[in-house]
């Protein structure tokens, strides 16, 4: 027999309102988690949205049905809820085509603008995941690393970790100095033939990093001086490769046909950096885009992963390169920032050296107008090697006269050309 007495009508209706109190209070408590589960998630649907464009369809196909309501067992959970389960469900598996180096990836391949934020790129830049798929590779196939990991038995990569973003950053920034000491607005985006043409064939650099075992770190180092012209440039670095100046000379092109991917053959093509420029396409009007000249800045910069943020060498590797810069020097007898600072008097330096008998023949050229030439290359250079030995030979030797008119030619050039391009 029931313990409750069928005769017993208010037993009977409190369990009956009982029940139906304990459904709306499990209703209203899964509705309460429901509202406060989207509000507290808002802000990450939405940077999952913004990273997976695969699912958005299907998603805004469901939220048009916001207004319909779903019977047991969700207890009239509201669309937005259930969509915000399917969104996250979905949306937060990291799929492989979104994302690269910890970066998010747009559906046709740009990196997004969580790349670009850590990356100290304007919001609008398109940089292609390839580029920095080019970098990878060539920074660990190089004969330089590949012949470094053989040697020192090292298994897996040259790099433990490479920060992507940091090293775009740190070549970002040099080029946006370039771009801005040409047109005095570093926001240009669209460049002619005309533009390419004004832009620098070069620049100098003061490295502050001393550190021989050291990634190059671009942060460390400060632009001295542009060479707006190819005679320009073209002048330094003669002065700097017969005085043994460290003039930190640093090569640009900026042509048209930097702009284009090289087609090289397997051997070259490994020690290249050589990223696919059909990602980088001309502007409408059919100029270059700043992307195509960052390109080329990054290869006539050489393409190197550089010290900083995360990136990290191999351990064996970095502590073989420590090893070895204890015995590096950069064989200078001055650099450049030194001299334009007045840190060295490089005219006594140069009268010492050359006294020392280290620029006979670069005195002699200069005595018999002719081009001095280095003996190592080519015929000229060997001819020129040719007459030198047989002065010498002759007992010649220059006069303190010589040696003083020398001194004075080259200070005079450096000076002249210092002037024109320090920064």
């Amino acid at each position: 027999m029931s313990i409750f007495s069928i005769n017993d009508n208010s037993s009977y209706g409190s369990i009956i309102s009982q029940t139906k109190a304990n459904k709306e209070n499990k209703t209203s408590s899964k509705t309460n988690f429901a509202n406060t589960f989207v509000k507290q998630n808002a802000s990450k649907l939405i940077e999952i949205q913004s990273n997976n464009t695969q699912t958005l369809a299907l998603n805004e196909a469901i939220l048009n049905q916001n207004s319909i309501k779903s019977d047991s067992p969700n207890y009239h959970i509201s669309s937005d809820f259930k969509n915000s389960i399917y969104a996250l469900k979905y949306r937060q598996a990291n799929n492989p085509a979104s994302m690269a180096y910890g970066y998010s990836v747009d559906s046709s391949g740009y990196m997004g603008s969580d790349f670009n934020k850590a990356a100290g790129l304007p919001e609008d830049f398109k940089i292609h995941k390839s580029t920095l798929d080019e970098l990878y590779r060539y920074n660990e196939e190089n004969y330089f690393s590949t012949s470094s990991k053989t040697s020192l038995s090292v298994t897996g990569g040259y790099y433990t970790n490479i920060d992507m973003a940091d090293t775009i950053r740190q070549y970002y920034s040099k080029f946006d100095q370039i771009i801005n000491h040409s047109f005095e607005n570093s926001n240009k985006t669209s460049f002619s033939i005309e533009d390419l043409n004004s832009l620098p064939k070069g620049y100098s650099i003061y490295d502050t990093n001393n550190n021989f075992a050291s990634l190059e770190n671009l942060n460390k180092q400060i632009i001295t001086n542009f060479y707006d012209t190819q005679e320009q440039y073209n002048t330094i670095d003669s002065i700097g490769m017969q005085n043994s100046i460290n003039t930190g000379l640093k090569k640009l092109d900026f042509s048209p046909e930097s702009m284009e991917t090289q087609i090289l053959d397997s051997d070259i093509a490994k020690d290249t950096f050589n990223p696919d420029m059909s990602v980088y396409p001309k502007n409408e009007d059919g100029s270059y885009t700043k992307e195509a000249l960052f390109m080329s800045f990054l290869k006539s910069s050489g393409g190197t992963i550089l010290e900083g943020g995360n990136t990290k060498v191999n351990p064996k590797i970095q502590a073989f390169k420590e090893a070895m810069a204890k015995e590096s020097f950069d064989g200078s007898l001055a650099s450049l920032n030194d001299i334009m600072t007045g840190k060295v008097d490089f005219a006594q330096i140069l009268k010492a050296h050359a006294q020392d008998g280290w620029l006979d023949s670069k005195i002699y050229a200069k005595e018999n107008n002719i081009a001095w030439q280095n003996s190592s290359i080519g015929y000229g250079g060997a001819w020129f090697d040719n007459q030198f030995n047989q002065a010498k030979a002759s007992g010649y030797s220059p006069s303190n006269e010589s040696i003083n008119s020398y001194v004075n030619s080259v200070m005079d050039k450096l000076n002249n050309i210092l002037n024109q391009t320090r920064v």
